[in-house]
């Protein structure tokens, strides 16, 4: 509809500063009003007449769809509608919520478009499987989210999704300014840029040192001294099928001390476990409860958990026996909005992700929003070495484990059945067993047979080689051999634990 005011605002009658002159809709109500007023004062002295207009044309304004203004958010101002973004993710609340409001803030500020988040919480194996089972068409029904992108998890599962071409190549441009291609032989960047490194982090152990103390156990110091009987009961460790950080620590096992030693660590490690729990959250609350003494920790999670409760916990980097590893992002190609998941890689490297993730946050909830990562730019560690919640340079600190990547891709992938076999319908045998050669003096040969790898290293390799593409039976039935085989291996421990009875 066309008023005949052009750009003409000027001619707006003074008193109408409830109306904006920046909406048309209210000049033309405006000037409906007055003119209309005018009109009828010419034709008619009777006040009630002119009234009577008067409210004709309000009536015949609100029917054009004209509405007084609103002082609070600006004639006609439209409400923004977020855009959304949808990501899988195995970080915790804390990093979902802090990583959630900065971005959206960010990209108001940047773009003058707020961003809404869809999480889909899974651990790492878990994500890595729910992607994969969307591009192999498990999702008959629609019934599951298709994340953008998948934010944090290791290596190896970025580096597979990547294969097997879940992932775009990514144009980052400057935001890679200051990220170095390699941490000490382990790639933080793909060659085509189909996934990044935005943060760096570490694995230990998380004890409750105050229970400990309570207990007479000396605390642990390293990954041997959780195999150590004192531990028999107090350990909480959760299913590397479901946890990433766990099965990380697995791995860092296995290549500090080779597969033969390290599957005697892990065997009783697994022996000393009460239970195989669901995530690395749950093992976590039962250490800081005091219900466990100790468990596999991220750094960032057993830094946060410390400081939640500084005057029982403690987290240790088992010294020389830890690496620092990327923590990755991918956009992957189930993206309904991949430019939006780009600019969140870029929006985690630069300068304020950075910061999000490895500065101790500042004001009242400070402690609470401090992420304790590693950042990815070896630049940051000096120019803001005073305000980074994380006291280690990794870039220069060695933390002993130099990560051969082809083998921890193999290991990592023979960890999940090999702890299966070992802890599922075998778990309490195994504890029985691990108990009865404690009672008889730690026999040494009933000790061996107990904890020798259940399966040769290559073996391994090349059996689970040919499970890779194969039906769900025939996997079932590799896995369910190497279960039959380590109870055979417990039934005879067992019997030369008590003299052959």
């Amino acid at each position: 509809m066309s008023c005949g005011w052009g750009d003409n605002t000027d001619r707006l009658p003074q008193g109408l500063g409830k109306f904006s002159a920046g909406s048309w809709c209210d000049v033309i109500c405006a000037a409906t009003l007055i003119d209309m007023g005018k009109i009828m004062h010419k034709f008619a002295a009777d006040i009630g007449i002119v009234r009577s207009f008067l409210v004709m044309a309000i009536g015949l304004a609100t029917f054009a769809g004209c509405e007084p203004a609103d002082e609070s958010t600006g004639v006609g101002a439209t409400p923004k509608i977020p855009l959304k973004l949808t990501i899988i993710s195995p970080h915790s609340e804390r990093i979902r919520n802090t990583f959630a409001d900065a971005f959206s803030k960010w990209y108001d500020q940047n773009y003058q478009k707020s961003v809404s988040i869809e999480w889909i919480v899974r651990g790492t194996p878990q994500c890595v499987k729910y992607i994969d089972n969307l591009f192999e068409g498990h999702d008959a029904q629609g019934a599951m989210a298709a994340p953008d992108l998948m934010f944090g998890g290791g290596l190896e599962d970025h580096r597979g999704l990547a294969a097997r071409d879940r992932c775009f190549e990514l144009d980052l441009g400057d935001s890679l300014d200051g990220v170095p291609a390699d941490i000490h032989g382990l790639p933080v960047r793909d060659e085509k840029n189909r996934w990044v490194a935005t943060g760096l982090s570490t694995f230990g152990i998380l004890y409750n040192e105050a229970d400990c103390k309570a207990r007479g156990i000396e605390p642990p110091t390293t990954w041997t001294d959780l195999a150590d009987p004192r531990f028999d009961g107090w350990l909480a460790i959760a299913n590397p099928a479901q946890s990433g950080s766990n099965r990380q620590c697995m791995m860092l096992i296995l290549q500090q001390q080779g597969w033969e030693e390290g599957w005697k660590t892990l065997v009783k490690i697994l022996a000393n476990a009460r239970v195989l729990e669901s995530s690395s959250t749950r093992v976590q609350d039962q250490v800081a409860s005091g219900v466990m003494l100790a468990c596999f920790a991220v750094n960032f999670d057993g830094l946060r958990r410390v400081q939640e409760n500084p005057d029982s916990l403690q987290y240790i980097n088992p010294p020389g026996a830890t690496a620092a590893t990327p923590d990755i992002t991918s956009v992957l190609k189930t993206a309904a909005d991949s430019r939006l998941a780009q600019q969140f890689v870029k929006f985690c490297l630069s300068d304020e992700g950075q910061a999000i993730w490895s500065m101790k946050a500042k004001g009242g909830d400070g402690a609470a929003r401090t992420l304790y990562h590693y950042p990815i730019k070896p630049g940051l560690y000096e120019s803001h070495k005073d305000q980074l919640a994380v006291a280690d340079n990794p870039f220069v600190n060695d933390f002993g484990v130099r990560i051969d990547q082809d083998a921890a891709v193999k290991q990592s992938t023979a960890i999940i059945p090999m702890t299966g076999a070992i802890c599922g319908e075998n778990h309490i045998r195994l504890q029985q067993t691990w108990e009865a050669i404690q009672d008889e003096g730690m026999n040494d040969v009933a000790l061996t047979k107990l904890c020798e790898p259940l399966i040769g290293e290559q073996e391994a390799y090349e059996a689970l080689s040919k499970v890779q593409g194969v039906g769900d039976d025939e996997a079932l039935a590799i896995h369910q051999k190497w279960s039959d085989a380590f109870r055979a291996k417990i039934e005879e421990a067992v019997q030369i634990a008590k003299g052959g009875e």
